[in-house]
């Protein structure tokens, strides 16, 4: 069987010297490989080297131009995987967008959740708790999966203990168009999103790609890309 191409999107690195630089997180890409998947990073189409170094709502516009170069390029992948990182931008959510129409699986982890989020209309906020901004990989906090969820499905649990490395949250009133499929019990935050009638589309708050145990999350998404 001919192995799937599945695009990891590539995100403006903070730190820059001479030069500018886009950068892929390698855990995903490995677990794209060791599933069975060709990893190939999407770069942005914007004409410009200029992107917003921080996680609120970047409101460039992408012109027509940028636009199609932007989905000719989604649409020769067979899957999609929108990264964690401390940047967000425009054309991360236009992806998410995209891919929901066009029914390429899609799965978002971190920021790319907020991504997936902000594409349909959706909020995220940013926490001041502290609860979830616990860098490293060590487990914070446990989460309630929906036993209707695909997300059931794959991790056969409903309460799981996971890593928590971000600084924006979203709650149930936020969400728009995806159904819920897990909440942090701690701060009835939403953990997991994704989309049933579709091929697959989940958002994960956590970081999988840093758990030995969550390898079935992307052994799924590889499966539905054939």
């Amino acid at each position: 069987m001919k192995k799937p191409l599945i695009g990891i999107v590539a995100k403006p690195k903070l730190e820059a010297d001479m030069w500018y630089y886009t950068e892929i997180v390698d855990d995903i890409r490995y677990k794209v490989i060791q599933n069975g998947g060709n990893a190939l990073g999407i770069l942005p189409t914007n004409k410009t080297m200029t992107f917003k170094l921080d996680d609120e709502l970047d409101k460039t516009i992408l012109s027509e131009e940028e636009l199609t170069d932007l989905h000719d390029i989604i649409d020769k992948m067979y899957g999609i995987i929108l990264t964690g990182g401390l940047v967000s931008n425009n054309y991360e959510q236009e992806i998410a967008s995209y891919c929901i129409k066009k029914d390429i699986p899609l799965i978002g982890i971190c920021a790319g959740f907020n991504n997936m989020i902000r594409a349909l209309g959706g909020k995220t906020h940013l926490d001041n708790s502290g609860l979830h901004k616990q860098y490293g990989s060590r487990i914070a906090h446990n989460i309630v999966i929906n036993r209707d969820s695909k997300l059931y499905q794959i991790l056969k649990n409903d309460n799981i203990m996971v890593n928590s490395i971000h600084t924006y949250v979203t709650t149930k009133e936020e969400v728009i168009g995806y159904e819920i499929a897990a909440t942090c019990p701690i701060d009835n935050t939403i953990e997991a999103i994704e989309m049933p009638d579709k091929k697959f589309v989940m958002g994960i708050k956590w970081h999988p790609e840093l758990m030995d145990n969550m390898n079935e999350i992307f052994k799924s998404f590889i499966d539905n890309c054939h």
